[in-house]
């Protein structure tokens, strides 16, 4: 994820120390002391956390009514005591509670790895400090190479991350067991080869073979979301003439219902 950037420099966040906490909010005739420093916050509260207008002595600090997602990342560029309540400012006009922050994202359960993956996109993928929140660290992957994973998670929305070391995370949904040298779109069809007398089973697919040799492994899948894990073993008439066709063995039950549909086509290395 992310962060959403209101300020050019980014500082450490132990500067948060040097401001005091307090309790209260939106009060007349307030106590107000600012003291500019940068640095980055995390939501923490599960609720979100709601956005204050600019604090000032007269009257205080109001709600605007909006608020930020929990588990999001924002740099900040100021801090105020508000009758001794800490907030920081992540945008013009923009403040938040200290006390719906975190200076660090939330901590997610990972699990330990040790397992070569394959990024399975058409150039780079960012890397970001945290699978939760975390900011873009400057460095990236690079699709269709391998990268040993060490550790991975879940965040709040459910996607798997991998941290690929020195605590940099990739999301998983870039990442694979196979290498994914291709992805395309294709037409397909489907047939029984036991209809036409053929006992070569139901692990291959007919293609035209200039495009896709005998032997290519295809991972195939259709409209409705289910995979098909075939390899090249035949070419059929269409296929032979039609580059962009493949006719997928299954059995005849699952052919007939298949039909005539578009497929996203993985060619794996």
């Amino acid at each position: 994820m992310k962060i959403k950037s209101f300020a050019a420099s980014l500082l450490t966040v132990a500067s948060l120390a040097l401001v005091t906490l307090g309790s209260t909010s939106n009060v007349q005739a307030a106590t107000v002391a600012t003291q500019a420093m940068s640095g980055v916050l995390y939501i923490s509260n599960a609720s979100g956390a709601q956005i204050y207008g600019t604090p000032t002595k007269e009257s205080g600090i109001a709600t605007t009514g909006a608020s930020l997602d929990n588990s999001s990342a924002w740099k900040y560029t100021k801090a105020a005591s508000v009758n001794g309540e800490l907030f920081y400012a992540v945008g013009k006009n923009q403040w938040v509670k200290a006390s719906d922050t975190s200076a660090q994202p939330t901590t997610q359960a990972t699990t330990q790895m040790n397992k070569l993956m394959f990024v399975k996109a058409n150039g780079l993928v960012n890397l970001y400090s945290s699978a939760n929140g975390g900011y873009f660290t400057g460095n990236t992957v690079t699709g269709g190479y391998g990268y040993t994973v060490y550790e991975s998670t879940t965040d709040a929305n459910g996607q798997i991350w991998y941290n690929v070391g020195q605590n940099q995370w990739v999301n998983g949904q870039y990442m694979s067991d196979d290498n994914v040298t291709q992805t395309l779109t294709m037409n397909a069809t489907a047939y029984d080869p036991a209809v036409l007398g053929s006992n070569m089973g139901y692990s291959g697919v007919a293609a035209n073979l200039s495009k896709f040799p005998k032997g290519t492994h295809l991972r195939i899948t259709d409209g409705n979301g289910k995979t098909y894990d075939r390899v090249v073993n035949d070419t059929g008439l269409f296929a032979y003439s039609n580059p962009n066709q493949l006719d997928i063995a299954m059995p005849n039950s699952e052919a007939l219902s298949f039909g005539r549909q578009n497929v996203t086509v993985e060619v794996l290395g």
